[in-house]
């Protein structure tokens, strides 16, 4: 068994190990059947040591949407470096979620160049908390789903992604981003529906306002007066304590509801 009292020898160490493939899915496989948070950072926790990485984080954000409240994080790393992250308000300008949010292919941090002093420094953090060398795991959404997500794994060595093995590794840090997406957008919209008492009609509604459609458009789809349409809406915005249709819309997408 792997121990990270210090940092493997390398990757392709690592990944030959015997059962080190048969280690990691098996936590994997477990992230479906959790049922709180709490179990499944410890899950994180878990896959990070089965996989020999020293630091984990799983971040779920929404496409296009650099506020704060957008933004859920899952740390099996030192947590000050995610509250000074949060202190300084780097969301929209970080290079790693930039990169998630347009790519789908895990790659080594290396890879991605920060442009600007703010993604320099965005960077640069993550190093000083023992991110030497990084491994950067999109997680996309199908369907049209705004909520994405960004597994980062990393170790204090230096250009330990870079060398021979990142390719089997990142087989199997790929179905682990995935996995805690999956989970978190499931969990999210369970809760969202559940304290909102959502319906399916509702979700009918916002549906229709993600794909354009005015109220007279509404009204004739679903074959009822406008005033119903907007005797709907109001009731529907109340649920979900918004002021407008369009900020329900965007909730319903982050959420993943439409």
């Amino acid at each position: 068994m792997l121990s990270l009292d210090r940092p493997p020898r390398s990757l392709h160490a690592t990944v030959t190990e015997d059962g080190y493939n048969a280690r990691v899915i098996d936590v994997i496989q477990r992230i479906a059947g959790a049922e709180r948070q709490a179990d499944v950072l410890e899950l994180l926790h878990e896959a990070k040591r089965a996989m020999g990485v020293e630091h984990a984080l799983f971040v779920s954000f929404v496409r296009d949407d650099d506020s704060h409240e957008s933004f859920r994080f899952l740390l099996a790393c030192d947590w000050r470096w995610c509250r000074e992250y949060q202190d300084r308000g780097w969301y929209a300008t970080d290079p790693w979620l930039l990169y998630a949010a347009t790519h789908s292919e895990p790659v080594p941090a290396s890879h991605i160049k920060p442009y600007t002093k703010a993604q320099r420094e965005a960077t640069e953090l993550a190093l000083r908390y023992g991110m030497v060398s990084a491994c950067i795991v999109p997680a996309p959404s199908s369907g049209g789903l705004s909520r994405l997500g960004v597994l980062g794994l990393g170790v204090s060595a230096p250009g330990y992604f870079e060398a021979e093995g990142f390719t089997t590794f990142k087989v199997l840090a790929r179905s682990l981003a995935m996995e805690l997406h999956e989970w978190w957008v499931r969990q999210a919209r369970r809760d969202l529906i559940k304290a909102s008492r959502i319906t399916q009609d509702d979700i009918e509604l916002l549906s229709m306002q993600r794909r354009g459609l005015g109220t007279k458009e509404v009204a004739a789809e679903l074959g009822i007066s406008t005033a119903s349409v907007d005797s709907r809406w109001q009731r529907l915005n109340s649920k979900l304590g918004v002021p407008h249709r369009t900020e329900a819309a965007r909730i319903a997408a982050e959420y993943g509801l439409v």
